[in-house]
């Protein structure tokens, strides 16, 4: 089955009508009820919520190792939500790429063996309060993601063996005079990092440019 987009990532009818008012824009609940969630941004059709805010903030700290989350990891996990909805957008919205259920479970079994005991991954699901399926979830959309960068930017980020050999010549003393031939794709995949990254930069901006993001803040 192919991956595609959950009940929550399908357009909003009238959403972005709404979004001038978007602190409004609560999960209704009974009066004396405590709130379940509430949108705190909305990136063209798209919303993110709170517990979705929570849960990147979460996770993120547990696969690095942190332990605090401020208001700054929270401001930075925002914007990279932020980023991450417009390249989905396009990456359903284009077709370029397709990540399956197949491909999603193997991201979790991945990260399962990343973890290296089943101990450790339930643990995980318990900092980040997400069940299996919305773990799968986020791993699916974070491969789609990841496939759509390749195949959209990675043409603008070749490196040719002159951009190469210029390197090894001005950075020599970095590679303890080994010679080129030994270093030569450690470069070759340095430098396409680098110019992925550029590239990935630019085409952020243009989307963020051309966008309705509108952000509610994140006080409680």
């Amino acid at each position: 089955m192919t991956w595609r987009r959950g009940k929550r990532d399908r357009p909003w009818t009238g959403l972005l009508a709404a979004v001038a008012a978007v602190a409004q824009l609560l999960i209704a609940a009974p009066a004396g009820a405590e709130l379940v969630d509430r949108v705190i941004a909305a990136v063209n059709n798209d919303v993110i919520t709170r517990s979705e805010l929570r849960q990147a903030v979460m996770f993120n700290l547990s696969l690095s190792g942190g332990s605090e989350a401020g208001r700054k990891v929270e401001a930075e996990t925002l914007e990279g939500l932020i980023n991450r909805k417009l390249l989905l957008q396009e990456a359903y919205r284009l077709r370029y790429v397709e990540v399956t259920d197949q491909d999603a479970a193997e991201e979790v079994k991945k990260l399962r063996a990343r973890l290296g005991t089943e101990q450790a991954f339930q643990d995980l699901l318990e900092r980040t309060g997400m069940t299996g399926d919305r773990l799968a979830r986020l791993l699916g959309e974070r491969l789609l993601v990841e496939r759509f960068i390749d195949k959209k930017i990675g043409i603008f980020a070749r490196v040719n063996r002159d951009e190469v050999e210029q390197y090894y010549r001005e950075h020599g003393t970095e590679f303890s005079g080994k010679r080129f031939p030994e270093v030569q794709k450690q470069i070759t995949a340095f430098l396409t990092q680098q110019k992925t990254l550029q590239q990935l930069d630019l085409y952020i901006a243009e989307l963020r440019g051309r966008a309705d993001i509108r952000i509610n803040g994140m006080e409680e």
